[in-house]
């Protein structure tokens, strides 16, 4: 998998000219996190929603150029996806610009493209649900985990409820609801979709 099949092409940027007050209106409205500040086609900075509003608490009338981070990390369109992820996890980004060998701007990858990615990679063939499981003393959290991936085409995450460690949570994918409500009822526990992704 290659970042130029999974990035967002044509993204909004911003010049280094422009009010870095109307800009960060602007990226306030239309919740963005970052922009790509170009200049002649090519990317010379990023400029993120925090920094603007951090600049803007000492001066009312700077440019965008003075507040973006110039010479920004970016990735090449032929990289894979992959090493992407790893960027935006090491640097904790929330996106990166993708750029040709002449700098110029080709798209944006967001932590959003990614999981959009790693989906395409599962092959998922329903969309995944959340389940919430009250459990008795009669069936184990590792039980309950087994039943579920017995009855799953993939279970996509186990956690516990911080709460209640008799709750437990699994993101499942094609599950029969049936089987394991029943199965998971003998055992005195119970069963809930509490989220379905649209």
């Amino acid at each position: 998998m290659l970042v130029k099949d999974y990035m967002t092409l044509n993204p909004r940027t911003v010049t280094p000219d422009e009010s870095a007050k109307d800009i960060a209106e602007k990226m306030k409205t239309l919740n963005y996190r970052q922009c790509p500040v170009v200049q002649e086609s090519k990317l010379v900075g990023i400029v993120t929603q925090s920094d603007l509003t951090n600049a803007l608490l000492d001066n009312q009338d700077i440019k965008v150029g003075d507040v973006m981070v110039s010479d920004p990390v970016t990735i090449m369109e032929d990289a894979p996806i992959q090493s992407a992820s790893d960027i935006i996890r090491i640097k904790d980004f929330n996106a990166l610009p993708v750029v040709s060998e002449k700098n110029e701007l080709l798209g944006i990858i967001t932590i959003t493209d990614i999981l959009d990615a790693l989906r395409t990679t599962f092959s998922f063939n329903d969309k995944p649900i959340k389940l919430e499981v009250n459990l008795s003393d009669n069936l184990s959290h590792f039980d309950a985990l087994h039943l579920i991936q017995n009855n799953s085409e993939k279970v996509i995450s186990y956690s516990s409820s911080p709460m209640n460690r008799q709750i437990s949570y699994f993101w499942v994918v094609d599950c029969d609801l049936e089987r394991v409500n029943k199965v998971l009822r003998e055992h005195d526990c119970t069963m809930s979709v509490v989220h379905s992704e649209e």
